[in-house]
């Protein structure tokens, strides 16, 4: 019998007892988000924001690992191996090389300068116009992230329970925004490892029904191996392969990297520790929590295309886009099992919120510390506490408008990751610029962060625009079958056919580079621009730097010549460029002598 008969994909499978579980998980969401407002959370913008650094460490992990992943992680991967192999893999050795660099270099200035907002590093080490200019930009990578993220779940909702994308999206949005205004922080922390919770459970049940139902994890193995999916040791070192060893290593590095020393939601987190020890612990757990669910994953993506290896359901003509097989392979193996269901749409939730909840409460931040306190430095505690709750409403309403605006297009999770990656890797870009050049000047960081903003933005868009006109295909996607299927109904491909009519060399290359490379390269724009313009607009004094500013190796080089030369004038570093001796290419060793400690002898 073929396994697709009488099926009618977007069915409801949804029962009363799934109902229940979904609506529980809600109601436990809520009831966190009250009992904190009802402890006062919410009349103290230091405990709304920070939880008074009071935080645990077990909750702060596990909504570290909740913002890591998302509900897109629980359907996107598996999706990803189903269609390209387990190279995926290997995005763990980048998250795991991420943290010693995020804990070790760039969180000891946070912790040591006591900061509230990470923006407010860049007014102390270059002016006022920098901090802002990052602070937007976070803020539009902020909405565009949750827009992109929130649109691809309500999908899978929709197949799973029946529920329109409005409406799914009504519920997560108005659960959201109610328990993360009114509970700040620790409302968004407990909610978090509550949803982390439910997303550990939804995958390990897809999984563990989906490995009997095809008889065991050798048939898992042998099907996968069988079509080249298992595939570990792809060292191409072509840029425009989407997942070899390198771009899953080096550019998931520098992505994850941007998320853990220079994103606001997790520094936020961990400065709510009360010492760096405890941030130190907090992290690691995260990347063990974030390293299994990453295998879970993958391994469900194995397990989806062992089930349908014979009978591919997107050249069955069942489903229409590849993002619909694994809510379809979801709906197949666990939709007659009443109850399991509802654990899996809530997992799907909870994947939703914990994002939404952790974005939009550290959004409220930035917006408050960094784009009105400026403006307003006497503001009673009682009215940045309204201000941040209104930020949490107005922010989220703005995103549930663009999702349900975005839910109706056709955009890839790839093109939507690619400016995302780009925009994370600016801010990254401008921070390692501040902590590792010490020369750098606010005019070279400004000038970095527009040039490379527009180039990296017309290359996404550019790229966005080539992949909707089928111009840009993924050469990297192994071959499917549906010689199994006996649907009368199907319209069956075969799998020997050439995959692509369009040759991808007429393309520009650029626009076939793979989306993992983004952070790479917006931040290396940042970098090299920020430092050539810094010299040739009169490059900074490293000796005139507040050594805290700069990462720990530098600082003990400037703190000790600092300390031989008591009698040097100290000038701020916001300093405008007319006080600065311009710096001509001649005197560039003579510049250059404090960094590398070679010692000029004077005219």
């Amino acid at each position: 019998m073929d396994r697709f008969e009488s099926f009618e994909m977007g069915r409801a499978i949804f029962g009363l007892g799934d109902y229940l579980i979904f609506v529980f998980t809600l109601f436990i969401s809520m009831v966190i988000g009250m009992y904190y407002a009802w402890r006062g959370v919410s009349n103290s913008t230091y405990e709304y924001l920070m939880g008074k650094k009071t935080m645990g460490i077990f909750p702060i992990a596990m909504s570290l690992a909740a913002s890591s992943l998302s509900a897109s992680t629980l359907f996107s991967v598996p999706t990803d191996v189903y269609l390209t192999g387990s190279m995926y893999w290997w995005i763990i050795i980048a998250v795991g090389l991420s943290i010693p660099v995020s804990l070790y270099i760039y969180f000891p200035i946070y912790h040591q300068l006591q900061l509230v907002s990470i923006h407010q590093y860049l007014e102390m080490r270059f002016n006022h116009t920098i901090r802002r200019l990052a602070a937007l930009l976070y803020v539009i990578k902020v909405i565009f992230y949750l827009t992109v993220m929130v649109s691809g779940p309500a999908i899978a909702l929709k197949r799973v329970t029946g529920l329109q994308e409005h409406v799914s999206m009504s519920i997560m949005f108005a659960v959201c925004i109610f328990y993360t205004a009114i509970g700040g922080i620790k409302a968004v922390v407990w909610t978090s490892t509550v949803q982390l919770c439910l997303m550990y459970g939804s995958i390990i049940i897809v999984l563990i029904k989906g490995i009997v139902h095809v008889d065991g994890l050798e048939n898992v193995f042998w099907r996968n191996f069988n079509s080249s999916r298992i595939e570990f040791l792809n060292i191409d070192f072509d840029p425009t392969t989407r997942h070899t060893v390198w771009s899953l290593t080096i550019g998931g590095f520098f992505l994850f990297t941007a998320m853990y020393a220079t994103d606001q939601v997790f520094i936020q987190r961990c400065l709510a520790l009360p010492t760096m020890r405890k941030a130190v612990i907090s992290h690691w757990i995260n990347f063990l929590m974030l390293a299994c669910m990453t295998s879970l994953c993958c391994l469900t993506g194995l397990v989806n295309y062992a089930f349908y290896f014979d009978c591919d359901p997107l050249k069955a003509d069942i489903v229409k886009h590849s993002d619909e097989i694994f809510p379809l392979f979801v709906i197949q193996t666990i939709g007659n099992f009443p109850g399991l269901p509802g654990i899996f749409a809530a997992g799907i939730f909870g994947g939703v919120t914990s994002i939404l909840s952790s974005n939009l409460n550290s959004l409220s931040l930035v917006i408050l510390e960094d784009l009105i306190r400026p403006f307003f430095p006497l503001m009673r505690d009682s009215k940045a506490s309204l201000v941040t709750k209104v930020t949490v409403i107005i922010f989220g309403c703005v995103i549930f408008g663009m999702a349900l605006f975005t839910s109706k297009l056709q955009i890839s999770l790839d093109s939507s990751l690619s400016l995302v990656s780009a925009m994370a890797g600016i801010i990254l870009g401008v921070f390692s610029l501040g902590m590792f050049v010490p020369w750098a000047n606010a005019t070279g960081a400004g000038t970095a962060i527009a040039l490379s903003f527009a180039t990296m933005m017309t290359l996404g868009i550019s790229t966005h625009i080539a992949k909707s006109g089928g111009l840009i295909m993924d050469y990297q996607m192994k071959s499917l079958n549906a010689d199994g299927c006996h649907s009368p109904n199907s319209t069956i491909v075969n799998s020997s056919t050439v995959h692509f009519l369009i040759q991808e060399e007429d393309v520009n290359a650029l626009l076939r580079i793979s989306y993992l490379w983004y952070t790479v390269m917006s931040v290396s724009i940042v970098l090299i621009v920020g430092t050539i313009v810094s010299f040739l607009a009169g490059s900074q004094d490293p000796a005139q730097l507040n050594p805290k500013l700069l990462c720990s190796t530098l600082q003990r080089r400037h703190s000790n010549k600092a300390t031989s030369q008591p009698n040097i004038a100290t000038v701020h570093p916001t300093a405008s460029v007319g006080q600065r001796t311009r710096t001509l290419l001649w005197e560039l060793p003579r510049r250059l002598s404090p960094i590398i400690e070679v010692h000029f002898p004077n005219n």
